[in-house]
């Protein structure tokens, strides 16, 4: 399959209806109010209903159960709604993809996105816009599996026999993950900011207008990849302190605790959206 031929396809791809689109441009936004935000939420039965059970969740429940949508957004605060319409509008645009395990692939993106978002204050970047394109930074794998699951499965194959997951996927679909992600952000009408980060997570240098974005994302993954492998604070420490992009983005050793303390949580975000 040429690349113009996946491309043509995308319109088989879930489009985010109009309302979640305004509310992912919201949520990104600094200066949205909680009544306006309630609003629109209360127009998707799915994310009022995850709001409401975020709000009374063992983690922010107060000391009287909370049934109203503003009081929710309230009670939880702009950073954790963020990151949930984020998620939740992205995730629910692929339902079910038969050839990959979705709760695997939503914990290890949500894994980057979040290691992303912590450090993104130390990046003088906006953790929301980091959060929100972590989420997106392999959706073209998704794409993938989705679209043409036949030929992912011999895209596996060809990983498994030691090629390259880009290399196998422009062999085999003359594009690739990279290429598509971007695609589907530019269908989705996301900024050019994310789009070029998207672009180029493998090479944050060759980004135009997002460098430090994607900069950011390729630290992120290469954390998640490795971190648990780690022994104990010093060697994190030490992996940090010699990081080429951890260097770039000014990010400090000490910053590794923030790593640990957010853990495991990409696993439990995957398995609370998926299971809603």
């Amino acid at each position: 399959m040429s690349q113009d031929a996946l491309i043509s396809r995308l319109n088989e791809l879930p489009r985010i209806e109009s309302v979640l689109q305004e509310l992912l441009a919201m949520v990104n936004r600094d200066d949205f109010s909680f009544a306006e935000l309630s609003q629109k939420l209360a127009m998707d039965q799915v994310l009022s209903a995850r709001l409401l059970r975020m709000a009374n969740s063992a983690y922010f429940a107060g000391n009287q159960p909370i049934y109203n949508l503003h009081e929710a957004v309230v009670r939880v605060g702009t950073k954790a709604v963020r990151t949930l319409v984020s998620s939740s509008i992205i995730c629910g645009a692929f339902p079910k993809v038969e050839t990959l395990d979705l709760k695997s692939y939503w914990a290890e993106t949500f894994d980057i996105a979040m290691i992303a978002s912590r450090l993104a204050d130390q990046a003088k970047l906006d953790s929301s816009e980091v959060f929100t394109t972590g989420v997106l930074h392999n959706i073209g794998e998704l794409m993938i599996h989705a679209l043409v699951p036949e030929q992912a499965l011999i895209i596996r194959e060809r990983i498994e026999q030691g090629m390259k997951p880009l290399a196998a996927q422009r062999q085999v679909l003359g594009t690739d993950a990279v290429e598509l992600g971007v695609k589907l952000a530019e269908a989705w009408q996301f900024p050019l900011e994310m789009k070029d980060a998207i672009e180029n997570i493998n090479h944050p240098g060759r980004a135009k207008v997002a460098k430090r974005l994607a900069c950011l994302l390729y630290l992120a993954r290469d954390i998640s990849r490795v971190w648990d492998t780690m022994q104990d604070e010093e060697e994190k420490q030490c992996y940090l302190a010699e990081h080429p992009a951890a260097t770039a983005l000014g990010i400090s050793p000490g910053r590794a605790f923030v790593v640990d303390q957010i853990r495991g949580q990409g696993s439990q975000m995957a398995h609370d959206i998926l299971t809603m």
